[in-house]
C-alpha cells in the first residue's frame, strides 16, 4: 500500500507531488484534486480496501505502467508532446491524468464513488463472497477482498449473472464439488469464496487488452478483474488455492491474470486452475497462470455442454462466421471440427449450428457431457 502522509494545501502552491517522490515518474495533484486524494489515502491508511486499491494504482503510475499495454488507462485526447490525457479506470473512481512535458503525470480531476463498498455489499458491484459449508446459508461480502486463510481453499469465479450472490453460489456448488473429490470434502467441512460480477447477461469470449475499455460492459469485466487481481494477490501466501472459473468467469479470470502478469515478481506458487465450461479462451488462461506458477487442476478445464446449454447461453450472442471468430478467437475450421460431434453443419447463410457453437469452448468436447447440468443462474 502506498506509504504516503496526509498532505496540506500551502499559499502559493498549486500542485503536489503525491507518488515518485524518491524514484520514478512524479505524480502531482492540483489543489483541488488533492483533498479527494487525502482522503482516499486515509481510507486506506485504516484499512479500507477499495481505497487502498485506489491509491496502490495511483501510485504504479510513477513505475511507468503508461508505458505498457495498460488497461487500466483509457486516452481521450491526443497532446502535441506526451501521450496526452487519459482517463484511469479503477473500482468506484473516475479520474482524468494528464502527461507533462517533463514526462510526470497530473491528476486533474478524482470524483471518488465513496459509497462503492456498500454498492458492493448490495451486490450491485463486483466483490468478493463468503460461502459457508451449509448451503442453507446466507453468503456474507468480504470488505477485504480476502479469501478464508485456509490451505486449499476453493474459490469460483462467477459468470457475469443478474442473480444475487445467493442463488449464485447455490449453482456453482454442485459443479464445484462434483470437480474433485478433494475439494468436495473441502467445501462440505469449510464452504468456498466466490468472486462476484453482476451484470445483465453472462461473458462470451475476451477482447484484446487494448480494446478492453470500449463498452460499459467491457469496463465492468476490468473493474471485476482489478478486484480478482487484488484478492489473487493477497491470497499468494496461501497454498493450494484452487481458483475455479466458471462460464464467463473465465474471462475474467483471464484479465486478472494479465494484470497480474504485468506486476514484478509475482507468483502464485502451489495455487491451481480450473476451467468450468469456459466461454473465452482456456489456452490463454492456462498460459497466462503458468507464467505466474498457477498449474492446472486435474485435466485443467471441462469443456463438456448440453444441448440446453449450448440454446439458452451461447446463442445469445452473433453466431456468424464473423461474430465466432471474434467473439472466441477461433477459427471457422475449429468450428467444422466439432460440427461433427453432433453432426450439425454450417448452413449457406454462414450461420454455424448448433454444436458448432462449442467453439466458444474450446476444440474438444469432454466424454461423459451429456451427464453435466444446465447452468442454473443467469
Amino acid at each position: 500500500m502506498l506509504q504516503a502522509n496526509r498532505l496540506t494545501i500551502k499559499d502559493g502552491v498549486t500542485d503536489h507531488t503525491v507518488a515518485g517522490k524518491s524514484g520514478g515518474r512524479k505524480v502531482i495533484c492540483s489543489s483541488s484534486t488533492l483533498p479527494v486524494y487525502n482522503d482516499l489515502v486515509s481510507l486506506a491508511k485504516k484499512g479500507n480496501y477499495w481505497a487502498g486499491l485506489i491509491v496502490r494504482g495511483i501510485d504504479g503510475l510513477s513505475s511507468g505502467r503508461l508505458n505498457k499495454d495498460n488497461i487500466y488507462i483509457d486516452q481521450k485526447m491526443s497532446l502535441a508532446y506526451g501521450k496526452g490525457i487519459f482517463h484511469i479506470i479503477l473500482p468506484g473512481v473516475t479520474a482524468t491524468l494528464k502527461e507533462l512535458p517533463n514526462s510526470s503525470y497530473k491528476l486533474q480531476h478524482i470524483k471518488a464513488d465513496t459509497n462503492f463498498m456498500e454498492l458492493q455489499k448490495r451486490s450491485q458491484e463486483p466483490g468478493l463472497w463468503r460461502v459457508p459449508k451449509n448451503a442453507q446459508e446466507l453468503p456474507t461480502f468480504q470488505a477485504d477482498g480476502s479469501i478464508f486463510d485456509k490451505d486449499f481453499r476453493p474459490v469460483v469465479i462467477a459468470n457475469m449473472a443478474s442473480d444475487s450472490p445467493e442463488k449464485v453460489a447455490i449453482a456453482t456448488r454442485d459443479d464445484l464439488v462434483n470437480s474433485n473429490s478433494m475439494i468436495n470434502n473441502i467445501v462440505n467441512l469449510s464452504g468456498f469464496d466466490l468472486h462476484y460480477t453482476p451484470g445483465d447477461s453472462g461473458i462470451v469470449g475476451l477482447k484484446k487488452a487494448k480494446d478492453a475499455l470500449a463498452t460499459s460492459k467491457d469496463r465492468k469485466i476490468v473493474k471485476s478483474a482489478m478486484l480478482l487481481a487484488n484478492t489473487m494477490f493477497k491470497a499468494r501466501n496461501t497454498d493450494g488455492v484452487v481458483w475455479f472459473a466458471d462460464w464467463g468467469g473465465s474471462a475474467v479470470l483471464t484479465r486478472a491474470l494479465q494484470i497480474l502478469n504485468t506486476e514484478k515478481e509475482i507468483k502464485l506458487d502451489n495455487h491451481s486452475i480450473f476451467l468450468n465450461r469456459p466461454t473465452s479462451s482456456p489456452k490463454q488462461a492456462i498460459e497466462l497462470a503458468g507464467k505466474i506458477g498457477i498449474t492446472p487442476l486435474d485435466k485443467g478445464k471441462n469443456t463438456g455442454l448440453t444441448t440446453k446449454e449450448i440454446k439458452g447461453h451461447i446463442l445469445h450472442t452473433d453466431v456468424t462466421r464473423t461474430g465466432i471468430a471474434k467473439a472466441a478467437g477461433f477459427g471457422l475450421a475449429t468450428a467444422s471440427a466439432t460440427i461433427g460431434f453432433a453432426g450439425a453443419s454450417l448452413t449457406t447463410g454462414g450461420l454455424v449450428g448448433l454444436a458448432g457453437a462449442m467453439v466458444f469452448v474450446g476444440n474438444s468436447v469432454r466424454a461423459g457431457a451429456k451427464n453435466l447440468k444446465s447452468q442454473k443462474y443467469k
